[in-house]
């Protein structure tokens, strides 16, 4: 959330607005992370911290915390006078918070997100998952890779994620619109939240390289027993026919479950590779008030 206002809230130009809730020994219970954007006409409207970069709107809740009236009350209180509240996008398992606090219905959104909850053992759930077919078809791939130079996953150190991101940048050029990738906040953004993850063990980069060029490079959260997908670089300049895209996600789902991990979480999008990996599909939703 740090690196959210440092880096983001300044270049696009809106304020930041955090509500916190307190019990009354003055402990932390619940925080909500917000954006207050100003109009021409002076009007001010409040928006959950997405500027773009932001999967999943979620308040951050307290563990046994109950989300009563007089918390919604607290809330709308803080919020004080607006123009508009918008907040989202919302995963499904998260929508009874925000009723609760919003006292309102939720909008459907026209996406998903999309997750995969592994079985085992792995090598036969993933043969299982995949299809034969798919799975042997990128055993191939990373047998011709390892050929023309010894295949590795590598997990990041803190001290190699910005020239990694950096490189992920350039591969993903011109690749997508409104990449935030490609401005100077939203890379430093990255870096900022890879970096500190890779100290804290809450993030994870993760390199998949052949001999000395990067095939591709996927960095995610960690949410207890979920790896929470978010960014995936390729190189396709060099590496266009081994599909590096899925390769790597093969390789960082199985290194996942390696370590115990349950769950892969590809989070929002329809793109059709997530049905290729099992994925079910979530609704998604937004709250307007």
């Amino acid at each position: 959330m740090t690196a959210f206002y440092r880096h983001l809230v300044p270049a696009h130009g809106v304020e930041p607005l955090v509500v916190t809730g307190r019990d009354a020994a003055g402990d932390l219970q619940l925080v909500v992370p917000l954006v207050r954007r100003r109009a021409e006409d002076g009007s001010r409207s409040i928006e959950y911290a997405f500027l773009g970069v932001t999967d999943y709107a979620c308040p951050i809740v307290a563990e046994g915390l109950w989300l009563d009236e007089r918390t919604a009350q607290a809330f709308h209180h803080a919020l004080g006078s607006h123009a508009g509240l918008k907040i989202g996008p919302v995963h499904h398992q998260h929508v009874q918070q925000w009723r609760s606090l919003l006292g309102s219905e939720p909008l459907a959104l026209g996406f998903g997100a999309h997750a995969v909850r592994y079985g085992f053992p792995y090598g036969e759930w993933r043969r299982a998952n995949l299809g034969s077919h798919r799975a042997a078809a990128l055993d191939r791939k990373a047998r011709r890779l390892d050929d023309t130079g010894a295949l590795r996953l590598e997990l990041l150190e803190c001290d190699a994620v910005r020239s990694a991101m950096m490189a992920g940048r350039d591969f993903r050029s011109g690749r997508f619109p409104d990449d935030p990738l490609q401005t100077a906040h939203g890379l430093e953004f990255y870096i900022d939240v890879a970096t500190s993850g890779a100290r804290s063990g809450l993030a994870q980069t993760w390199h998949l390289v052949s001999g000395e060029s990067t095939v591709a490079l996927v960095f995610g959260l960690i949410d207890k027993s979920s790896f929470r997908y978010i960014l995936l670089c390729c190189n396709y300049v060099a590496h266009a026919r081994y599909s590096p895209g899925r390769l790597a996600l093969d390789r960082v789902m199985a290194a996942w479950a390696a370590s115990g991990g349950e769950t892969f979480d590809f989070t929002i999008g329809d793109e059709p590779f997530k049905a290729d990996f099992g994925c079910t599909r979530t609704p998604m939703h937004e709250f307007r008030l």
